[in-house]
């Protein structure tokens, strides 16, 4: 089996709203594709460039105030060029006050309601709850970067296919399937499921993940 190796930034503390569901939903979309995957910590910017995909999630005020001092000892910029990842909410957040993504412009009113945003030609479904204007989302180098709180790949089967398939390729692999048919079948019901999650969240229709 082909091993892939997902990394966790303080997942213990950045899981405020379920993020931490992202890594779950992308180990569990690979091994069905027939990947072997392992979940890891990071802690320092050498574990990070030596996983296959990165996650920061979202934590509270308190909680990135006591992860700041850690937070700002990776090399950001080395692990963004290198290693596919996602950060959200209050992660990307802190990215952006730091000038490691787009800077914050403006703040208003916040905002907190399902929104769609656009990533190219793909929509995305999540929550946003926020006082910036960061776009819900969007691309850093290699960074999937939201501020769509929760496991927003567990919603949106095409973009979790997207880091999946960054995630393969970090790993030095093409994109392949073991068993189509079960893949396909699996594949299926993860459209069914999310299906039904756009339609109790937006008023947009959903586009499924389509499996050839």
């Amino acid at each position: 089996m082909s091993l892939i190796r997902l990394g966790a930034f303080f997942g213990n503390r950045l899981n405020l709203n379920g993020d931490q569901g992202n890594l779950l939903a992308l180990k569990r979309y690979l091994e069905a594709a027939g990947y072997e995957v392992d979940v890891v910590a990071v802690g320092t910017t050498e574990q990070a460039i030596e996983c296959n995909f990165v996650l920061l999630g979202h934590g509270s005020l308190a909680a990135m105030a006591s992860l700041s001092e850690h937070l700002i000892m990776f090399d950001w910029q080395k692990v963004m060029s290198t290693v596919p990842g996602l950060s959200v909410g209050s992660g990307t957040e802190w990215l952006a006050t730091h000038g490691f993504v787009n800077p914050i412009q403006n703040r208003a009113e916040r905002v907190s309601e399902f929104q769609v945003g656009n990533l190219g030609n793909l929509k995305v479904l999540g929550y946003r709850n926020t006082d910036t204007d960061i776009p819900n989302i969007g691309l850093t180098e290699q960074f999937l970067v939201s501020m769509l709180h929760g496991p927003v790949l567990a919603k949106n089967p095409r973009l979790l296919h997207k880091a999946a398939v960054a995630a393969a390729r970090s790993a030095g692999f093409d994109w392949t399937v073991t068993s189509p048919d079960s893949f396909a079948k699996w594949v299926e019901a993860l459209n069914r499921i999310a299906a039904q999650i756009w339609e109790l969240e937006a008023e947009e229709p959903y586009s499924p993940l389509v499996f050839a």
